[in-house]
């Protein structure tokens, strides 16, 4: 691991500028012809080695000149330093050599700075691709991409130095949350806008409702994102809603479509699509909205647990029992039991019949006590719950059970039970509240 500063370097007889930061980074300046000079002086970074890129012309151009070229400038000033030769990239097979040269300067976990102000043709392109490449496979960490700005200088010769850095976490945003819509998986996303946003709260002060709003909401991404993955029914109820409302927030707030951070906000769009089924005090299409977001996650365990449990909560509110007790749970559960238990022994549903099976007796005793509350589990839906719990727990089992479900029947049929969940229990609601609206 190593502090690089990356730098490309042209043929052009620069001329001297006194060179600050734009965004107030350094309250230093220098005057140089070379902005990396200019850069290794005003931001003093401990340990730095430059790594100068330059075509064979430029290197004896603005290279190798003594006290005139960059390599004498970066000498007096006890920086480590070196040259690496390219082509100028005229070609493919020259893009591909510069593309593996500027690779093989890179170590595992390294923090690069780059400059890019003296890059020309398509080398600022080939060198983000290496860039972004060079994160995922060595880890590395891009902490500014600068450009000298010699031709926006003032009218006293100073010449501002721009950060760059926000277009490199667009990338990362966008390689996030590709990521966070496609499988669920919220890490990098998350990652990537705590990085993005640092800057522009520390530039606020934070007092910028919108940046602060945008910092609370991905928090919340990363909390319902989470919840989804462990299948945590209570909570995921909870932050679905409030993630949803907090998108709704951002888009009035950022009517005006801010520039500088515009590209965050179509973004969250995208996010917004996938949680916009949310609406308060509305338990079972929520968790049934769930069900169906795992099953496009590739989260099949998740979305049969899901599933099953939307049973429960649906026949609670149905009974008037309280779906956030474990008690009421466990009664719903085994009234269920015990239906599926007297459809298959052809027992009458209304008046059950002695067992010498203890629990059975238990539960008999239960289905008795909740008959009137109850009343309405058809044998469609028992049937329903025991098939799909058959499903969950050769999931939940990990398989070691005796004559597991196989492989592509638990794949294939996720959807089928989602379509019959619709029937039984939704399409029921649908009809009952037509018939309201008719009478009225």
């Amino acid at each position: 691991m190593g502090v690089k500063l990356f730098t490309f370097l042209g043929t052009t007889d620069y001329n001297e500028t006194e060179y600050f930061f734009g965004d107030e980074s350094s309250t230093k300046s220098y005057k140089s012809r070379f902005t990396q000079e200019a850069i290794v002086k005003t931001l003093e970074i401990p340990e730095l080695e430059v790594i100068v890129f330059t075509t064979e012309e430029a290197y004896q151009e603005n290279w190798i000149p003594k006290d005139k070229g960059l390599k004498s400038k970066l000498e007096n000033a006890n920086v480590k330093c070196k040259n690496i030769m390219i082509p100028q990239g005229k070609t493919n097979e020259e893009i591909w050599q510069i593309f593996n040269l500027v690779y093989e300067n890179i170590e595992e976990n390294d923090e690069i700075y780059v400059d890019i102000t003296h890059s020309l043709r398509s080398i600022p392109v080939v060198f983000m691709s290496v860039l972004n490449h060079a994160k995922i496979t060595k880890g590395c960490h891009i902490k500014r991409i600068l450009y000298g700005a010699y031709e926006e200088k003032e009218e006293d010769n100073r010449s501002p130095i721009f950060d760059l850095i926000l277009f490199d976490k667009i990338t990362d945003w966008s390689f996030g949350v590709d990521q966070l819509i496609s499988t669920g998986e919220s890490e990098k996303f998350c990652s990537a806008a705590e990085e993005t946003l640092k800057p522009l709260k520390s530039q606020t002060q934070g007092k910028d409702e919108l940046v602060s709003l945008t910092e609370k909401c991905a928090k919340k991404i990363k909390e319902f994102y989470t919840d989804l993955k462990l299948a945590q029914g209570k909570p995921i109820q909870k932050n679905g809603v409030e993630l949803k409302n907090l998108l709704d927030e951002i888009k009035e707030l950022n009517k005006d479509e801010r520039l500088e951070i515009k590209p965050f906000y179509d973004i969250l769009e995208k996010i917004e699509n996938q949680v916009d089924f949310f609406e308060e005090n509305n338990l079972v299409e929520n968790i049934l909205g769930c069900a169906k977001l795992c099953v496009k996650f590739g989260m099949y365990q998740q979305a049969y647990t899901f599933l099953l449990e939307n049973i429960i909560n649906y026949i609670c509110l149905e009974a008037g029992l309280d779906w956030n007790k474990l008690k009421d749970r466990e009664s719903v559960a085994n009234v269920i039991r015990l239906k599926n238990l007297a459809v298959r022994k052809e027992k009458n549903y209304e008046k059950g019949q002695e067992s010498g099976d203890k629990e059975t007796s238990d539960k008999e005793t239960e289905l008795q006590n909740l008959k009137d509350k109850l009343g309405f589990i058809t044998e469609d839906i028992a049937k329903y719950y025991d098939k799909l719990g058959q499903y969950r727990n050769t999931l939940n089992h990990a398989g070691f059970r005796e004559n597991p479900l196989s492989k592509k029947k638990v794949l294939d049929e996720i959807n089928s039970f989602i379509s019959e969940f619709e029937k039984l229990f939704l399409e029921k609601e649908i009809l009952e509240e037509g018939e309201k609206e008719h009478v009225l």
